[in-house]
């Protein structure tokens, strides 16, 4: 096999270039280059959207429960969304906007946010360094790993900084997730490995990982590790949706609630927060559309934005098909929906013109939900790259990383597919 920048990668940082079950590495073997003026509009718009959701967030949260019913938030999460958190009360610490090209207009679109288990971090912060390199091109984020340590270093002085060191030697540090889900596993220690590097010395001990099959939820909702030891921190790549129904197998009380009021006790801090759930659901671009209808919430230059950069919007309940054009194209997706499962293209007369395909959907964690987002589609650019299975033609879907309110590292995915899912290639981002 010829040699490629993916040979430098340290499998030992990035142990899923080799994904399991696929036959091909997970990188494609060129670059993306992209125009320093793209990246720079990329962030700052990510930059304007976060501030446009923290504010709809908030109005989100002093509303009835009736209205979370509406928004088709999990019955039992209704209770842990109306707190603030140890980070200037954002509801998300570690966030990621993915947008798309509208082939049309030269735009870029913001299709989601990645507002709860954000994963991609090891491709943006390390991996897309070592492309860089090999190519000997510039790299887009080549200053943010060091963000991303201050963030850590942040978010542990926000949540344990008054701590003594016997006090987390006796509650420490914890970052966990499946540990069989290889790309959950790595992000999880690559993350971990960030705060270990950013904080004293004396705290990296009291730093560790253990994964979500050995840990234990006490009566008084404290997380413990098998030494009994309780926690202090808990940073979670885990859903928020599928946590919160996690049930004992025992007698069928809820693991997932009683975590939950261990949390709103203040047994602990989390990251992400539970409001991030807000966010995450793709229900939240439509009632960013709703919002616009209010008088005075959104001011014009928000106005413009949401209309600008988000496609427009509606819950299937809301979309009325009779007053669309027969041949506008439509993406409709469960609202809290993963990897491209159950996502469709339908015309304005509602019939469905493409359905994506995944393999192995049982495979896919997410909520089972009968609410739908449907937006309208974004046709894209087709571009030519190299894999392991040869020459390529594909699609674009570019990321920025928030971390808190600061814009971050970029991420791009290629895909065969018009709608990129768990089948698509990391592709690295440079100038």
């Amino acid at each position: 096999m010829e040699k490629t920048f993916m040979d430098d990668i340290d499998r030992e940082i990035f142990p899923y270039v080799e994904y399991p079950g696929y036959p091909f590495r997970y990188p494609t073997h060129l670059p993306l280059i992209m125009e320093r003026k793209q990246v720079e509009e990329i962030r700052r718009v990510s930059g304007e959207l976060f501030q446009i959701f923290v504010k709809a967030v908030r109005r989100f949260q002093e509303m009835s429960d009736d209205f979370f019913d509406a928004m088709d938030m999990p019955q039992r999460m209704k209770h842990y969304l109306h707190s603030g958190n140890a980070l200037k009360d954002l509801p998300t610490w570690l966030s990621r906007f993915d947008f798309v090209i509208d082939e049309k207009s030269g735009r870029i679109q913001m299709v989601e946010i990645n507002a709860d288990t954000p994963c991609a971090e090891i491709e943006a912060y390390y991996a897309n360094g070592v492309a860089a390199k090999y190519f000997q091109k510039d790299n887009p984020n080549s200053f943010e790993m060091n963000g991303l340590r201050s963030f850590m270093m942040d978010v542990y002085l926000r949540c344990c900084g008054t701590m003594s060191m016997a006090d987390l030697s006796a509650h420490p540090i914890l970052f966990s997730c499946f540990d069989d889900y290889i790309e959950d596993y790595g992000t999880t220690l690559f993350l971990m490995n960030a705060m270990k590097e950013a904080v004293p010395q004396d705290v990296r001990d009291h730093i560790l990982f253990e994964s979500f099959y050995n840990l234990a939820i006490m009566p008084d909702g404290s997380l413990a590790l098998p030494d009994g030891r309780t926690v202090s921190f808990l940073y979670r790549m885990h859903p928020m949706e599928i946590l919160i129904e996690e049930t004992a197998d025992q007698d069928g009380s809820s693991l997932g609630e009683l975590m939950m009021d261990g949390y709103k006790a203040g047994r602990f801090k989390m990251m992400n927060p539970p409001e991030c759930l807000i966010m995450q659901s793709k229900g939240f671009q439509a009632l960013l559309y709703a919002l616009m209808e209010e008088g005075g919430f959104f001011n014009g230059r928000e106005k413009e934005i949401i209309r600008k950069y988000i496609p427009e919007s509606y819950f299937q309940r809301d979309f009325r098909l009779g007053d669309m054009p027969e041949d506008s194209e439509w993406i409709r997706k469960p609202i809290w929906g993963r990897e491209g499962k159950g996502i469709e293209i339908i015309n304005g007369r509602g019939q469905v013109i493409y359905r994506k395909k995944v393999e192995e959907p049982e495979d896919v964690i997410c909520r089972d939900s009968g609410a739908n987002l449907v937006q309208r589609f974004v046709n894209q650019p087709k571009i030519v790259t190299k894999t392991d299975v040869g020459i390529l033609e594909g699609y674009i879907t570019l990321s920025c990383f928030m971390l808190g309110e600061k814009t971050s590292a970029l991420y791009a995915r290629f895909s065969e597919e018009k709608i990129a899912g768990n089948e698509a290639y990391w592709i690295p981002v440079l100038y």
